[in-house]
């Protein structure tokens, strides 16, 4: 997955270029890093989870399970009058309805996505990504396959030219290690048979 828009960044503070401001001249991007830039692990929180948050699965179903595990089962029965499942097409409607009905519902469903975005993150964070960056004090950009954990990117590749050759890297390293556990997955079937014999 590549970050939508690139990031341009010194070793402090970073800023998203949108499709105006990737063609500024580089003064033009370092003023605007200087008024705009937010510190990189917290920009790359915020992306993550602004990307991310349509991902986050909201049935009633796993909402009503969460206010039951944390010992609010009276409340079950309002939230089944909220349509959970349409949070990301509607987020402030259904946080309306549910503070209607009352916070400790809204606290709730609060609580509630909050987790349920936390795993998306997680699994995100798992994954290898194609990662696009600018550096104004370098005076460099390029594409780099990379790896976030709580905000902070750990780049895994050497800088590559072009996405094209960044996604045939990454493709050709998931096929490696795939193939790998395979491998891995037949050796311990023929250990446990020998184990048996």
């Amino acid at each position: 997955m590549k970050e939508n828009s690139p990031i341009l960044h010194n070793q402090q503070k970073g800023v998203i270029l949108d499709k105006q401001s990737v063609t500024l001249s580089t003064s033009k991007k370092e003023e605007l890093l200087g008024e705009q830039g937010k510190p990189l692990e917290e920009l790359r929180k915020e992306i993550m989870e602004n990307e991310l948050s349509p991902k986050v699965e909201t049935c009633s179903y796993l909402f009503e399970r969460f206010l039951q595990q944390t010992g609010k089962p009276e409340l079950v029965e309002e939230a089944r009058k909220v349509p959970i499942g349409e949070y990301s097409s509607k987020p402030n409607q259904v946080m309306s309805e549910l503070s209607f009905i009352g916070a400790s519902l809204a606290e709730g469903f609060l609580d509630f996505y909050g987790i349920q975005l936390s795993h998306v993150v997680e699994n995100y964070e798992k994954r290898l990504h194609i990662i696009e960056l600018e550096s104004v004090d370098k005076k460099e950009n390029g594409f780099y396959i990379g790896k976030f954990t709580e905000g902070t990117l750990t780049i895994v590749s050497p800088r590559l030219d072009s996405e094209e050759q960044a996604q045939e890297k990454l493709s050709a390293f998931l096929t490696m290690k795939q193939n790998r556990q395979k491998d891995y997955s037949q050796l311990e079937l023929e250990q446990h048979s020998t184990d048996k014999d």
